[in-house]
């Protein structure tokens, strides 16, 4: 497909008036809709009017004050967790991160991360909906009578002049010149009942869950936290200085990685920063109950994790981990007769992976929260997503060549064929500050029948209207073709309905909905996988 663009050369003069007329065109909608906007609040939400925020032209409803000792959004530039559901004025839901109401709405997908939105909030707008980022950055002003109601009804002490800060959750009613030109509309999962048109105004409700000022040292943090929950980490450099150590080369050391009473998490290479590889990682010893936690904390650089529940199958508090591991065990290993335990990296002949080797990867891809975002395991799909859309195979990889995230690049030439491993990472060894996008594909297939043999079919039935027992020649066909030519009861009828009607697909149709799960900027990952052995 060629595009082909056509320039209109025009006057100066003309130019300028063109522009001039745009723009008032523009300044006329804006004038329309604030009106517009005005007589919603006055008839829905009239104790909002003096909430009017004069930049941006939007009104705010505030719903909790949030951490009172928490320093607000503004005191610095940030990166900023919050949670958000979007609505139109009728109330239709255009977007929303919230699982409980994708449920509702029948947009939920066990495929979808439903956690609160990660972005850079400086002092220039960057990827934000432009109200939103107003409100976070921007004081708010609050009307005197709205603020002495609040303290009235809900007991909540608010300063006129109100700040956004961890904890605090508002909602906005934004004209579309804050929302977007475009429109909105949520992808991969987050979609609402609709997507908002353009020019629309937007019913935002957010709430600020956190606030990282460095966010390189934020997930730094809470991959070492991870570490220290799960079985204790040692950091290598090359000398072993400065509280590091010097890694061990000789499997007999007592202090090898190899070794059982040695910490599980060690730097999977001297000059990597937080990235750290688990060669004792066994799924057999899952069942025994030494499994994976997702509930850790570190006080002291003040993180804190817990576990993705959304109340709904599989992340609904069940015993995930066991049946992941049990799936695990029974596919490479085997059952009953046929199980053959896996003895461990220290009990393995083969060779190491190395550079240029080639090996052939079955994984799991994981968030902090445990949530899964990718597995090219058939068994481990149908208990996550409860379905195998796609036939999994072995990821072949050879370091040298690269093609996966730089984590895969500084573990697997260590590691040995035919081992278990497991590593954790930044995501400066993985998907980065940019991250990676979440979306929703739509697909249909039907098992009808082509046009052409529509086509056939419509042509019998023509036939039917001369040859038929009621057609303009008699009965010399009989009713082969369907009763009277009209589609009763024949072979041509029974499938089309007649001639000139019902030209649409008979046969069933089938939709699919693909949905590639997102990687939030700054996402620490844990991979578990095994290595194929080396093939003779």
């Amino acid at each position: 497909m060629k595009l082909i663009t056509r320039f209109l050369y025009l006057p100066a003069a003309c130019i300028v008036l063109l522009a001039s007329c745009a723009k008032e065109q523009t300044e006329s909608y804006d004038k329309f809709e604030d009106q517009a906007l005005k007589a919603y609040m006055t008839q829905k939400h009239p104790e909002l009017l003096e909430n009017l925020q004069t930049e941006g032209g939007y009104y705010v409803d505030v719903l909790e004050p949030g951490k009172a000792d928490a320093k607000p959004v503004n005191d610095t530039i940030c990166w900023v967790k919050f949670d958000f559901s979007g609505r139109d004025l009728s109330g239709n839901i255009a977007l929303t991160r919230r699982a409980s109401e994708a449920y509702q709405l029948g947009t939920f997908t066990k495929y979808t991360h439903y956690v609160p939105y990660y972005r850079y909030c400086g002092t220039a707008n960057s990827g934000l909906v432009e109200g939103t980022y107003l409100a976070m950055r921007n004081t708010l002003h609050l009307g005197e009578e709205y603020v002495k109601m609040k303290k009235e009804t809900e007991n909540m002490d608010l300063d006129r002049e109100f700040l956004l800060r961890e904890g605090a959750k508002v909602r906005l009613y934004m004209p579309s010149r804050v929302v977007g030109s475009g429109g909105l509309g949520g992808d991969g999962g987050y979609e609402g009942q609709y997507s908002l048109s353009a020019k629309r105004p937007l019913i935002m409700e957010m709430e600020v869950v956190g606030i990282d000022k460095n966010p390189l040292e934020a997930e730094g943090s809470l991959v070492d936290a991870f570490a220290k929950g799960n079985g204790g980490m040692v950091m290598y450099t090359k000398d072993g200085e400065d509280g590091t150590e010097k890694r061990p080369t000789d499997p007999a050391d007592e202090n090898h990685p190899y070794k059982p009473n040695v910490e599980r998490w060690v730097s999977a290479c001297d000059t990597v920063a937080q990235l750290y590889v688990n060669v004792k990682y066994d799924p057999a010893k899952t069942l025994a109950g030494d499994k994976f936690t997702f509930t850790f904390s570190d006080p002291e650089n003040n993180v804190s994790n817990k576990p993705y529940n959304v109340g709904y199958e599989p992340y609904n508090g069940s015993d995930l981990e066991k049946a992941i591991a049990d799936a695990l065990v029974k596919r490479f290993h085997g059952e009953g007769d046929d199980y053959k335990a896996y003895e461990g990296v220290d009990k393995l002949e083969s060779d190491s992976v190395g550079l240029d080797g080639t090996a052939k990867i079955w994984y799991i891809g994981r968030f902090l929260d445990g949530f899964i975002f990718d597995t090219n395991i058939d068994e481990v799909k149908e208990i996550i997503y409860g379905e195998v859309t796609s036939e999994g195979e072995a990821l072949s990889y050879k370091p040298e060549d690269g093609g996966l995230i730089t984590a895969f690049y500084y573990t697997v030439p260590n590691l040995r064929y035919g081992q278990w491993a497991a590593f954790v990472t930044t995501s400066t060894n993985a998907y980065g500050t940019s991250g990676k996008s979440g979306s929703s594909t739509t697909s249909s297939s039907g098992n009808g029948y082509s046009s052409s043999y529509y086509d056939y079919l419509n042509y019998l039935n023509y036939s039917q209207m001369y040859y038929g027992n009621s057609g303009l020649y008699g009965g010399y066909y009989g009713d082969y073709y369907g009763y009277g030519g009209l589609g009763g009861y024949g072979y041509g009828g029974g499938y089309y309905g007649g001639y000139g009607y019902d030209y649409g697909s008979t046969g069933e149709t089938s939709t699919t909905t693909t949905v590639t799960t997102e990687i939030p900027s700054f996402a620490p990952l844990i991979f578990q996988f095994y290595i194929e052995p080396a093939e003779d």
